[in-house]
């Protein structure tokens, strides 16, 4: 796969310029792929934190198919005893420790295992290269919980109190436990998968596509701390829209995200501030406007009491935007994904309550049908908000069920409709509920017709931006709503995996032909450099009188180049150093500007504040209609 291509209805000049720029970010890319001679330690920890990230990532996958298949979460081995337990905890320090003794203990702990691994991951994502200290003592302690609990005791704040002298020899003593580390899981890595190797077809592909879920983590987070990030150095699962470049933030302190919230120079600036704009709206709304008019000293308690729910649902769901927006690129990825769950719930809420309300009007003369409607719409927007902390409920396959509930909340609010047309008409029903089309949906279709497009930085040309056939923005009106489009990380996380794939398919028919050969030699077909040694240790005799005129066999060699190939082009173009500017870059209508301000997303805000008032001020029309009612009866 060739970053320099692009999609076939792009001009001659253009492909002309993205060839000509992005053959200067070759040698950068190229450069980092160097051994580690030419890097500083740490360079090197930063890309060992980041291969170590991504390999836990993929580990409790695996732990998770392996419980799945298995049917039992409790390993029934029972613990070793005797000689065999001390045999199975042996130091780390001993780099000969049996390959026996590490079965014996994953058989009877993977439970354990699978736990720690999560805490590891928390933890690294937590501190990361910015607290050396805090790190190194975290990896010490729960390689020791994991893999030598009753080894040898180790003075270890003697031992911190010396290491934190030299930041140095700490970053090389955090390389050397990441090496133990990934020495003992890959032993736990082959008992899972000869465990299960129906679960585990794609096995040491999938490790190779998972380095990729946190890569750039660390280093975005050093770069982070002298400005602004552009969207190439953000890791794959930070990223959002693919059209915004500039302006990123990426901070583990949640002081330093509140305080970011108040910079204006970040391209969260007007996602952040239009929706503060509507929350004191609302609450100017409700504690002035709405208390001051003829509804209000006319309503029922309950009537109020309506408007007052909407209200301050409203006020709960673009507090929770702001919220979303202040930590959407918070790098403890934890704390990230639950305040995506806090802009669920708001969203959840607000339309529950925007329903109840409308339909509390609607059926105000039919109490029965009226109660039995806002029963069923309480008990759904109830259990609306508890998945939406279920992790479940945000994953991808969750997408059709995560739809289908929110139409099923609109259809709610549509069948009130019918119910007023049936009992009152239709030009009745008709003329109570048109304020709701030019006040409420006019401006959420609206909304739709920018954020849907990306638009207008779709249109940018101050950049040139790489689009797929793979990287559609395919998505309903109902994504929109609940901001669904802007996933082009997982977009490109879905492109390095199908390219892999294709990868290994190639690669799969290419070393059928050598597999023979390489059963004999017993090489790695990764390196050469065993079968020369094999040959040698062999002697000049001890090939056969067709190995002494056998061709050299170079598909090792072709499949080392392929994979390093293929490992430039994703790190090229999902990677680079640097966007790839246009000579145009400083033109106005180049849409330069779209990273802070007017970007799609800003005008979706725009449009939602005007969509909540509106709807306010269409309640307040079926009131005075209520009361009209009433005074004619």
């Amino acid at each position: 796969m060739s970053s320099t291509k692009i999609e076939t209805s792009a001009s001659g000049s253009q492909a002309e310029l993205r060839n000509r720029l992005q053959k200067g970010g070759v040698k950068n890319i190229t450069n980092s792929l160097n051994p580690a001679k030419n890097r500083s330690a740490e360079e090197i920890l930063i890309e060992k934190l980041d291969a170590f990230l991504s390999s836990i990532e993929q580990r409790l996958e695996r732990f998770d198919q392996y419980f799945k298949i298995s049917g039992d979460v409790l390993i029934e081995d029972k613990e070793p005893e005797g000689e065999t337990a001390a045999t199975s905890l042996r130091s780390r320090r001993s780099s000969s420790a049996s390959l026996l003794s590490l079965k014996l203990f994953s058989m009877y702990n993977l439970n354990k295992v699978y736990e720690q691994l999560s805490t590891v991951k928390d933890q690294v994502l937590k501190t990361s290269v910015l607290n050396l200290e805090y790190l190194y003592k975290a990896l010490d302690d729960k390689y020791t919980d994991l893999f030598n609990p009753d080894g040898e005791n180790e003075p270890v704040s003697t031992y911190m109190e010396s290491l934190s002298n030299n930041r140095e020899i700490l970053t090389n003593k955090i390389i050397t436990n990441l090496n133990f580390f990934e020495q003992k899981l890959s032993h736990i890595d082959a008992l899972i998968k000869s465990k299960t190797p129906q679960a585990t077809p794609n096995y040491d592909e999938d490790a190779k596509f998972n380095r990729y879920r946190f890569f750039n983590f660390n280093r975005a987070l050093k770069a982070a701390q002298n400005g602004y990030l552009h969207y190439y150095q953000l890791p794959l699962s930070w990223r959002e829209n693919r059209y915004i470049i500039h302006g990123y933030r990426f901070n583990l302190s949640h002081r330093e995200m509140w305080k970011l919230m108040f910079h204006f120079n970040h391209n969260e600036l007007a996602n952040i501030w239009t929706h503060v704009a509507g929350a004191l709206t609302m609450c100017y709304l409700g504690l002035v406007h709405f208390p001051n008019t003829e509804v209000y000293a006319k309503n029922s308690r309950m009537g109020n009491a309506m408007m007052f729910i909407f209200i301050a649902a409203a006020l709960e769901c673009l507090i929770s935007s702001v919220l979303w927006h202040t930590y959407l690129c918070f790098a403890q990825i934890k704390i990230r994904n639950r305040f995506a769950c806090v802009d669920y719930t708001g969203i959840t809420v607000l339309i529950t309550c925007l329903v109840i309300a409308a339909e509390y009007c609607s059926l105000y003369n039919y109490a029965k049908l009226l109660y039995s409607f806002m029963a069923v719409l309480i008990c759904a927007g109830l259990a609306g908000f508890l998945f939406n902390w279920l992790p479940y409920f945000d994953r991808p396959d969750c997408r059709p069920i995560r739809i289908g509930f929110f139409i099923s909340l609109a259809f709610l609010g549509g069948v009130t409709f019918l119910c007023k047309w049936h009992y009152e008409g239709l030009a009745t029903a008709f003329y109570f509920y048109f304020p709701l089309v030019y006040k409420l949906f006019v401006w959420y279709w609206a909304g739709v017709v920018f954020y849907g497009g990306l638009i207008p930085e779709r249109w940018r040309y101050d950049i040139i931006i790489n689009e797929d056939d793979t990287c559609g923005h395919d998505h309903s009106a109902l994504d929109v709503l609940f901001g669904n489009i802007e996933h082009s990380g997982e977009e490109e996380l879905k492109e390095v995996k199908e390219s892999m794939a294709s990868h290994c398919a190639v690669h799969n028919r290419h070393s059928h032909g050598c597999h023979d050969h390489d059963h004999v030699t017993g090489a790695d077909p990764y390196t050469m450099d065993q079968v020369s040694a094999v040959k040698s240790d062999a002697g000049p005799g001890a090939s056969g009188g067709d190995d002494q005129h056998r061709a050299p066999c170079t598909c090792a060699q072709a499949t080392l180049d392929d994979d390093t190939m293929q490992q430039n082009d994703i790190l090229k173009k999902h990677f680079p150093e640097a966007p790839m500017r246009t000579p145009y870059h400083r033109d106005f209508f180049s849409l330069w500007w779209v990273d802070y301000i007017l970007q799609s997303h800003n005008i979706w805000h725009v449009f939602v504040v005007l969509g909540v008032v509106g709807h306010y001020f269409s309640l307040l029309g079926m009131y005075e209609a209520i009361h009209t009612q009433q005074q004619l009866a």
